[in-house]
């Protein structure tokens, strides 16, 4: 590049930007339009865009209980804790929450447009959910809480909800007198059923919660009046706080849990029968009422003796055979294996109800592949056919213990298990009778009770409150063991949780004969 064709800072300094008409029109005149056109164009974006692609308001919810579902227009749109966005017109706004009354309302929304992105539109909303009861507050938030304590313990990245805490907070509005008096039987229900730490804090945190409404303080000293009474009812609250809370057992739980066990291993007092009664078919083995000895096994593996309180009673000397269960379908065919699908829509069987069951070559070995809603709807069809004074159910798990505890040192002579070379379970009393009468009581086939599982059963508490959160507990207790265990599997302990709407071929059930 020549010298005199470089460009000096003289030059820069000098230079000049001059724009053109455009169109005829001069740069003064187009340059400041085009300024206000761009914010014209920003103040559009930022103004009237947003309402125009989303024009409405955001509706907003003030009442109790404070979360509850929204259907806008019929559908289902979101809930009230969140609240959700509407579109302009008049809606149908229903407010639905689980033990309480629903309730429409009317909601106008406006068609605003201007400045929504910066003050947002709102409509306020109250309502206020009319309670059915306190009990249909607390028994579905139970029978979940009782699921969710079965599904394992909770860590780092699986935690488990509070169901029990909000439902209490949702009985806010419940008399509180009602609140109350269910305080301590939830708080024993709650105990007995919690696997750990997180659900042991629920269960005391809405316990409180209905003990004290408003934080009083003389319903919380209540509340730990019931408590202690609760624990120190029984020396198996010492398994409890090892298995559910092992990181603050100090030495002397651990000296109360071995005692436990040393107690557990002399074995439960045997009760002598008394009699015999026959009803429906089925020879029942009878036992006089009062307090016997039950025993537990923990989820920890820990046995515990305890007492329980039974009326007289009697158990069927056999599981219901298919023959006898047969007859229960010519006269109810609403539970035949043809209506398996309406009754698994119905929540009360699921797709392996009585896969296996053919009526016309029914047998004598014990029925399976039968729900506990099945067995519980034997029971009653057999009730025409009772002694005064007496109804026919399934058995408490104190009860079949009660009436197990005379076989339980012979259970490989007497029991039916996968070392005799079994494929399936045998005709009832195959394996011959025990002392009281009983055949395969243990073995054979695993035996619904009417009790929903509680890992802790000796945590009880007396009033009829406690034995509706009991009842609501979705999972019943099986005892006894089937054809697929081994003899030294299964014990008098022995029991476990089962879904009651669940069939299975290991599964059965033997009827009782109850006094009122």
């Amino acid at each position: 590049m020549k010298e005199n064709e470089k460009i000096s800072e003289q030059d820069i300094a000098q230079a000049k930007v001059t724009l053109k008409p455009v169109f005829g029109i001069r740069p003064r005149v187009y340059v400041p339009i085009l300024y206000v056109l761009a914010i014209l164009v920003v103040l559009f974006f930022i103004l009237v865009n947003p309402g125009l692609r989303n024009p409405g308001a955001y509706l907003v919810f003030e009442g109790n209980p404070g979360s509850a579902a929204v259907y806008l227009d019929g559908s289902y749109a979101g809930n009230t804790l969140d609240g959700l966005h509407a579109r302009p017109g008049a809606h149908a706004v229903e407010i639905r929450k689980r033990g309480f009354s629903s309730q429409t309302l009317s909601a106008g929304v406006p068609r605003r447009i201007f400045a929504t992105l910066i003050f947002r539109p709102t409509v306020k909303i109250a309502y206020q959910l009319a309670p059915e009861s306190l009990e249909a507050i607390i028994l579905p938030s139970f029978r979940e809480f009782a699921n969710w304590s079965f599904s394992g313990k909770p860590s780092a990245i699986y935690q488990l909800p509070m169901v029990l805490s909000e439902a209490a907070a949702d009985a806010a509005s419940t008399p509180p007198a009602d609140r109350i008096a269910l305080a301590a039987p939830l708080l024993a229900a709650g105990l007995s059923v919690a696997g750990n730490a997180s659900s042991a804090r629920d269960v005391v945190y809405a316990s409180a919660a209905l003990a004290a409404p408003g934080g009083s303080p003389f319903g919380l000293v209540a509340l730990a009046r019931s408590a202690a009474a609760l624990l120190g009812s029984s020396k198996g609250y010492a398994a409890t706080i090892m298995e559910t809370m092992p990181e603050k057992a100090n030495d002397n739980i651990r000296n109360s849990l071995a005692a436990l066990k040393q107690a557990s291993s002399q074995g439960v007092r045997q009760v002598p029968a008394a009699g015999t009664r026959s009803a429906g078919g089925h020879s029942f083995i009878m036992f006089a009422g009062g307090q016997v000895e039950s025993v537990s096994s923990t989820p920890g593996g820990t046995s515990i003796l305890y007492e329980e309180k039974v009326p007289e009673f009697g158990l069927a000397g056999t599981e219901v055979t298919q023959r006898q269960f047969a007859r229960f379908l010519e006269e109810n065919p609403e539970w035949g294996p043809e209506n398996r699908a309406a009754l698994v829509e119905k929540g009360v069987a699921d797709s392996s109800y009585l896969v296996d069951f053919d009526p016309s070559k029914a047998d004598n070995r014990p029925v399976t592949g039968v729900s506990w809603y099945a067995a519980k709807a034997y029971c009653e069809w057999l009730n025409s056919q009772a002694p005064s004074g007496y109804e026919i159910a399934l058995p408490s798990e104190a009860m079949w213990e009660t009436a197990a505890a005379s076989a339980s040192q012979s259970l490989g002579a007497l029991g039916i298990f996968n070392n005799r070379a079994s494929t399936g379970p045998l005709a009832v009393g195959s394996s011959g009778r025990d002392a009281q009468g009983f055949s395969d009581l243990f073995g054979n086939v695993w035996e619904w009770t009417s009790d929903g599982f509680r890992p802790y059963a000796w945590i009880k508490d007396d009033s009829s409150a406690f034995g509706t959160l009991a009842d609501a507990i979705d999972s019943k207790t099986v005892k006894g063991g089937s054809w697929a265990n081994s003899a030294d599997q299964i014990s008098l302990a022995s029991r476990g949780p089962v879904p009651a709407a669940h069939a299975s071929e290991f599964l059965g059930f033997r009827p009782a004969l109850i006094k009122k």
